[in-house]
């Protein structure tokens, strides 16, 4: 039994070697060849120059080139009312008539205390003198001279008192006549007679505008701020007066950008001698852009955002990918204006997918 044991033992030694030896080949152990990367396929376009210009079109609004809510200075009642909305006037045409007969009392009052003190002043005036003229004779000593000229003082200082409060009562008083404080337009009335009116309502009696000369305001992005002509006349259009386009010229810029909205405010002047247009009016403003020579078109599925700025891939000369940033301008449905960072000989790959990236070869399919 032990040699038959041995023998078998003798046998598998010498077997499993032969085994590997003669084991067919298979695809587990046969060596691969590398195989060759994939290589895109893309398709391109070339950016295009731009020969002309489209203007800008914004929304914009039309306002009075001067508005002013008027509030009343004084306490009282309305007595009268002389002007109604839509009533043209002038600068200094009374608009209302306050009534205030506790302010009339006040005044009446000053002008008592300023005839008493008058009075005062005259007599001390006197005693003084008296004292003056009895001190050379050594009837009254210096001190008592001295006091009486210190009343006399005192009595000057009161009536001057007096009498800047009696001026303060009269200046607030012609404060009961509300006028107008330039030429324009009462757009809005809301004083009434009998109204009580104080000098702290937050409310005004009137407003009023003028309109012979208009404002047309809007607010351009930042985006835009650097490419509009300032020096030509933009094309308001009014919708409501059938299309009506009129040439404005840009009256000012408030050279600040808002950080809310991230426009800046720019104003044209509509002038409107004849106050054929109301203020409040909407329209589209077109305004027209600076020409570069350097700007070009491309499609705008061609852009893409990396890395948080806008970008382009093109295919180099080593057909590879490049990737490459731009500063954009316009931007309508099938086109966007590349302001910088790419010329007319550039291979703008169209519809760049994830697998791209930079260096990476690919072919133009046609």
């Amino acid at each position: 039994m032990p040699n038959l044991t041995k023998t078998i033992l003798v046998a598998a030694v010498i077997a499993v070697p032969l085994w590997f030896y003669v084991q067919p080949e298979t695809e587990a152990n046969i060596e691969q060849p590398a195989t060759a990367p994939e290589i895109l396929s893309v398709r391109v376009a070339q950016p295009q120059s731009i020969s002309s210009y489209q203007p800008l079109v914004f929304n914009s609004r039309v306002e009075a080139i001067e508005q002013s809510d008027i509030f009343a200075r004084a306490d009282g009642y309305v007595e009268s009312r002389h002007v109604d909305i839509g009533d043209e006037v002038k600068q200094g045409d009374l608009l209302a008539k306050l009534s205030s007969p506790e302010l009339e009392q006040e005044i009446l009052q000053a002008k008592a205390e300023i005839n008493r003190q008058k009075a005062m002043l005259d007599l001390t005036e006197k005693v003084a003198k008296r004292y003056t003229n009895l001190r050379d004779s050594g009837a009254v000593n210096a001190t008592e001279v001295d006091e009486k000229e210190a009343e006399l003082a005192v009595a000057k200082a009161t009536l001057a008192t007096y009498q800047a409060r009696l001026e303060q009562l009269e200046n607030e008083f012609a404060y009961t006549e509300i006028v107008a404080p330039f030429d324009g337009i009462i757009t809005r009335r809301l004083a009434e007679r009998g109204n009580r009116i104080t000098r702290n309502d937050a409310m005004p009696l009137f407003r009023i505008s003028r309109t012979d000369q208009l404002r047309v305001i809007v607010d351009i992005p930042q985006t835009q701020l650097f490419i509009i002509d300032q020096q030509q006349a933009a094309q308001l259009t009014l919708p409501d007066l059938g299309n009506q386009q009129i040439d404005v010229p840009i009256s000012r810029v408030s050279r600040e950008v808002n950080r809310e909205t991230g426009t800046m405010r720019v104003e044209y002047l509509l002038e409107n001698a004849e106050l054929n247009l109301p203020a409040g009016l909407s329209g589209e403003l077109a305004i027209q852009v600076q020409e570069r020579a350097d700007a070009v078109r491309i499609p705008v599925n061609a852009l893409k955002t990396i890395q948080g700025k806008p970008s382009v891939m093109l295919v180099n000369a080593d057909n590879q990918v490049e990737v490459k940033t731009v500063r954009v301008g316009r931007l309508d449905n099938s086109e966007v204006e590349i302001l910088s960072g790419l010329i007319t000989e550039d291979r703008v790959i169209l519809n760049p997918n994830a697998r791209l990236a930079e260096g990476v070869k690919v072919t133009v399919s046609e």
